[in-house]
């Protein structure tokens, strides 16, 4: 029974009538419209389709357009009639330029973007179906349609689906289900099809073909998958998931942050798309909450022996591919341990570290595979469990160089086939002679759920560390807890917080009472999260934890999302002239940052970050703690230090936060522990801009450079570098203010290598 206000507008009548006569708005969209090119009847060369993989971000990422084929300059045409939205050009190769219109059906909007194409269209324009709008900027347009009535995040549609999108489109041409295999689920442990045992995990590779010839696009992603099990001869059916079997149907596509649990990330890639066929709750469960969480298939709920494993896939025109794969089921020991929990990694002297964990509770433990790295990527076995045996807790090591150095732990059992446990999360230290005493506290337990970061370990205290090159030691929130780590024996915290929320807590009674003590006692701490003021300052919040937030974080609580996602830094401060993007996936993010916390000052502290000229987004405090004799000091953000989308731009924000702790001189620049391994010129930022930008570059080894700016003529404008540099990372600042608003190209020369890009100065 449904119950209304007798005051109700049309556009809310409209969207009951759509849900009420079976439209669901995060389901359904029958809009209908020609191609992009003329003639706008005849169908394209698909070369990417929608909810794809894609690669081209390190943790990958879902296409959310459907490629449409043209040249470089190919007039492209309004699908929709309507108003003009954005209309916005990059100054560069045109790849970020795009315009998108905004249509009317019934008092809902429907969008449409042109992305990677260059506007001839302002903002407010009115345009008819078949205008051009824009040009193809390099090969290609990214049509992106967003559903009807639907905001523009997390509402993208497949232009290609069968009841909607793109007509006419014609495809007679079935998907092809390359390969399947069988892994231990959620690891990289393949099983045989003889020997299956456990919880498993169906992984298939399905080449699709979105074109009316097999020649072209023959690496789409595929629009329906599924699985069941059968019996040995295929006559009955053993096992059905639910919604028949099928897993995931691509009408919508589920967060980015899933892409990684969607598909296989060892195997998959912008050409190579390979599914986790037995992950999610069923294909409407995903279509509807866009969420992929965890499955498998659990060979032990059925008798041991021999079944056949039929996988199914089906295109937006009903084209499908089906195949059976004979498997044999075991009670074969394939279930590995629990990771083991780091404590902490901490230097015991000179050149001497202990590092310490929680074991795992299994009883056919062995023992643990240590793996360590001195630049966070690359990784090899230290020990393995002949050395680090199951009745070990921790472990003491000689270590004698300057670098950074970032451990992991894995357990192993004594089954006949070893099985290997996941890893546990990455601590480290570094141990130089500068007398700086830094504490990385990882406080960040959340995972999985509706929690932004999906895995149960991580890699966050690298992105903290490799920001600064001061020693540095780290440990887990629990260990300060239990009071076997004392803060009061650090000179500077800091704390890694992600988007732990209520359910985890950011800071529990016990962590305030410590937090609150060190900074009494004059320590600095520096602390980052999205869900900090949210858990300790929204309306849920008791009072204590209210008191802490503002006595002791210096901020209340203001909004749970600011949904804007660049910060730039503020005037007078420490950070002044940053500015950078965070939380986006696809950008370099380790994960999407969905709900940042925006805050405000109080008690004497000062904003150094903003999302906007309104929002804070992080503040800085020095002074008294409850009216303690000691001053200490704060800098507090509202986002995850981690999401940061670039290296430099990390760096960059906690060389201002070493500074303004006074821990590194004003005048140093800190570039990480390693030498770059070939020149590159990086683009600007921010741009366009006004009246200042940074531009940073990197020199393998020692030459004469040049870095000189010029006008679109070639007229020089500026010499901004003429020296000769070491091997290192470098950066200087351009101002503009004494030029006319246009496109720039600045130029990088050394002895053998020259590099050019363009900037936009907009006043």
């Amino acid at each position: 029974m449904l119950f209304f206000s007798s005051k109700i507008n049309s556009q809310l009548i409209l969207y009951l009538l759509f849900v009420l006569n079976g439209f669901c708005l995060a389901q359904t969209d029958t809009i209908k419209y020609k191609w992009p090119f003329s003639p706008m009847t005849s169908q394209r060369t698909v070369g990417g389709t929608f909810a794809e993989y894609r690669s081209t971000s390190a943790a990958g990422h879902y296409h959310n357009a459907t490629d449409i084929s043209g040249s470089a300059g190919t007039p492209v045409l309004a699908v929709l009639p309507g108003t003009v939205a954005v209309a916005y050009d990059d100054g560069g190769t045109g790849y970020d330029s795009y315009v998108r219109v905004t249509s009317q059906f019934g008092g809902l909007s429907k969008n449409i973007t042109y992305y990677h194409t260059r506007p001839i269209v302002s903002v407010g324009q009115q345009v008819f179906e078949g205008q051009q709008v824009s040009t193809v900027a390099i090969d290609h347009v990214h049509l992106i349609d967003y559903r009807l009535g639907g905001s523009i995040s997390n509402s993208h549609l497949n232009a290609l689906r069968p009841d909607g999108g793109l007509t006419i489109y014609e495809d007679s041409w079935k998907p092809n289900i390359r390969y399947v295999k069988f892994f231990l689920d959620n690891s990289n442990t393949q099983l045989s099809p003889t020997a299956l045992g456990s919880k498993v995990d169906i992984i298939a590779h399905v080449q699709e073909v979105s074109s009316t010839g097999s020649s072209a696009g023959s690496n789409n992603g595929t629009y329906k998958l599924g699985y069941k099990i059968l019996s040995a001869d295929t006559q009955q059916i053993i096992y059905s998931p639910l919604d028949d079997g099928l897993r995931y149907t691509y009408y919508n596509k589920p967060g980015d942050n899933y892409v990684n649990v969607n598909y296989y990330q060892p195997e998959s890639s912008t050409s190579q798309h390979v599914y986790i066929v037995t992950n999610g709750s069923g294909s409407s469960n995903v279509a509807s909450t866009q969420v992929v969480s965890n499955n498998f298939w659990n060979v032990n709920d059925f008798p041991y022996g021999n079944y056949v494993v039929m996988v199914f896939t089906e295109d937006t025109r009903g084209n499908t591919d089906t195949v059976y794969i004979p498997v044999t089921t075991t009670d074969i020991d394939l279930i590995a341990p629990s990771a083991p929990n780091l404590r902490y990694v901490k230097k015991d002297s000179t050149n001497y570290f202990s590092i310490a964990w929680i074991p795992p509770s299994e009883l056919d433990l062995k023992g643990y595979r240590l793996y360590y790295s001195i630049d966070g990527i690359n990784y090899n076995i230290r020990d393995n469990e002949n050395v680090l045996t199951s009745a070990l807790s921790s472990y003491k090591y000689y270590f004698n160089q300057a670098t950074p150095l970032f451990l992991k732990l894995n357990a192993v059992d004594s089954a006949a086939v070893t099985n290997v446990s996941l890893s546990s999360d990455v601590y480290g230290l570094r141990m130089l002679t500068d007398n700086k005493k830094i504490l990385i506290v990882d406080g960040f337990d959340r995972y999985g759920g509706s929690g932004s970061w999906q895995y149960s370990y991580h890699d966050f205290v690298i992105h903290h560390a490799k920001a600064f090159n001061l020693s540095f030691e780290s440990c887990a929130n629990e260990e300060v807890i239990n009071g076997s780590v004392n803060l009061n024996n650090f000179e500077l915290v800091i704390w890694i917080l992600g988007d732990e929320s209520t359910a985890n807590e950011t800071f529990s009674s016990i962590e305030r009472t410590k937090v609150a003590a060190y900074l009494e006692n004059g320590g600095k701490l520096f602390v980052s999260g999205s869900e900090i003021a949210y858990d300790l300052g929204s309306s849920s919040a008791t009072s204590q934890e209210i008191q802490f937030l503002r006595d002791y974080l210096k901020v209340k609580y203001i909004s749970d999302d600011a949904n804007i996602y660049g910060v730039y830094g503020v005037d007078s401060t420490q950070f002044a002239g940053l500015g950078f993007g965070y939380g986006v996936q696809s950008n370099g993010s380790p994960y999407n940052e969905d709900w940042p916390d925006i805050i405000d000052t109080t008690g004497g502290s000062i904003p150094v970050l903003k999302y906007n000229a309104v929002s804070t987004a992080g503040i800085a405090y020095t002074g008294s703690f409850n009216n303690s004799p000691n001053v200490g000091q704060l800098i507090y953000l509202a986002f995850p230090f981690e999401t940061i989308n670039l290296a430099d731009a990390r760096t960059q924000v906690m060389t201002a936060a070493l500074k303004y702790f006074g821990l590194i001189q004003p005048s140093e620049v800190i570039n990480n522990d390693y030498s770059p391994i070939t020149f590159s010129l990086n683009q600007n930022y921010p741009n366009p801009f006004n009246p200042s930008t940074k531009i940073s570059w990197q020199s393998p080894e020692r030459s004469w450079q040049t870095l000189k700016v010029y006008d679109i003529l070639g007229n020089e404008v500026a010499t901004l570098v003429n020296e000769q540099k070491e091997p290192g990372y470098y950066e200087v600042n351009f101002n503009a203010s004494s030029i006319a608003s246009g496109v720039y190209i600045y130029r990088l020369t050394t002895g053998r290598f020259i590099s050019t890009k363009k900037m936009i100065v907009i006043k």
